[in-house]
This record gives structure tokens, C-alpha cells and sequence, in this order.
């Protein structure tokens, strides 16, 4: 049984809302005090772009993962999760870079932190999981907002297949829900 998770694209964020001065019963207008906006670098997630940078956890976790990549019953892809990243933070940003470099060609713009974790179960019954922490940053370096996400999914028995996908699928629908959940 084949479990697909479908990632809803949602629409991007309207501007923030400004107050406006409110009449009164007496027809005057009540003087309501301008909100405060923080500069665009320190408004949080949702811009235009992000750059996302792999920390040497994450390298290294995607290296352990094409081990298992066109094994005899594996469905293991490691591109497959830094597919759906792309497609989980496109819902968000209009420009998505992912640099898999250990340096930021800092351009002023949003980065993203992504350390990852996974591990694959090797027989029946055993856990596989997938879970990471994305940590976005201002241009000046100072963290906006982390993001954890987790997903777990067993091997079936018989072990024909190892439903890793499943377990990609379950922590980028928790990593989506909880972005979308962001401000």
C-alpha cells in the first residue's frame, strides 16, 4: 500500500495590514498611533528569495543516503528531499537557490540553514526516519526563525520495499505546515 502526501501550494502572504483612523459616533476620527515595521531583512519568513545552505551534518547525511540509492528494493532518492525543500519553500519564496557548498555567497537577501538527519531501517519492521532543523537568517546573520520537521515510516513485512519515501513525505508536510504557520 502506497501512502502519496500531496503538498498544497499556497498563495503567498498579503502585506501586512496598516491601521487607519477610525471614526467616532461624534464624526470626529480617532487618532490611531502607525504601526511599527520592522526593515525587510528582519520581517521573518516570507521574501522574495532564499538562499539555502547545507550544513556538513546534512552533506553528509546525503552522502550516507545514495548508498542506498539503486539498491534492490530501495526507493531511497536522496534528491528527492532536496526536491520537495524546493518545492515546500517555492509556496513561500519566489526565488529558491539551494547551494550544496559549505560557504553563502551572502547577497543581502534571506538564508536558510538546513541540517538533516536520516536513517533508512534495514529489515522488517525497523524505523525509518528523516528529520531536520531549517534556520533562516537575516542578512546580518541574526536568526528570523527555526523550523524543526520530522518523519518517521516502517519497513513492511516482507521487506519488498523500504517506504523511506513515506517518511520524506511525512517531514515535508510537517516542514510545510509549520512554514505556513510562520510569520
Amino acid at each position: 500500500m502506497t501512502m502519496s502526501i500531496l503538498l498544497a501550494s499556497s498563495t503567498r502572504l498579503p502585506a501586512p495590514v496598516e491601521e487607519e483612523a477610525t471614526p467616532s459616533r461624534h464624526g470626529a476620527t480617532k487618532s490611531v498611533a502607525p504601526k511599527k515595521t520592522l526593515p525587510p531583512t528582519e520581517r521573518g519568513v516570507g521574501r522574495d528569495s532564499v538562499q539555502v545552505v547545507l550544513t556538513d551534518n546534512a552533506r553528509a547525511t546525503i552522502l550516507y543516503l545514495k548508498n542506498y540509492e539503486g539498491k534492490a528494493f530501495s526507493d531511497v532518492r536522496p534528491d528527492e528531499i532536496l526536491q520537495q525543500l524546493r518545492q515546500a519553500l517555492s509556496t513561500r519564496f519566489s526565488n529558491v537557490s539551494i547551494l550544496e557548498s559549505s560557504s553563502a555567497s551572502r547577497s543581502g537577501g534571506l538564508t536558510m540553514l538546513f541540517d538533516l538527519q536520516a536513517h533508512v531501517g534495514s529489515i522488517s519492521f525497523t524505523t525509518n526516519t528523516v528529520s531536520f532543523i531549517a534556520t533562516f537568517k537575516s542578512s546580518a546573520g541574526r536568526t528570523i526563525q527555526t523550523i524543526s520537521a520530522s518523519g518517521k515510516s516502517t519497513v513492511p513485512y516482507p521487506a519488498f520495499g523500504l517506504q523511506f519515501s513515506n517518511a520524506v513525505s511525512r517531514a515535508f508536510a510537517d516542514f510545510s505546515q509549520k512554514l505556513n504557520a510562520a510569520r
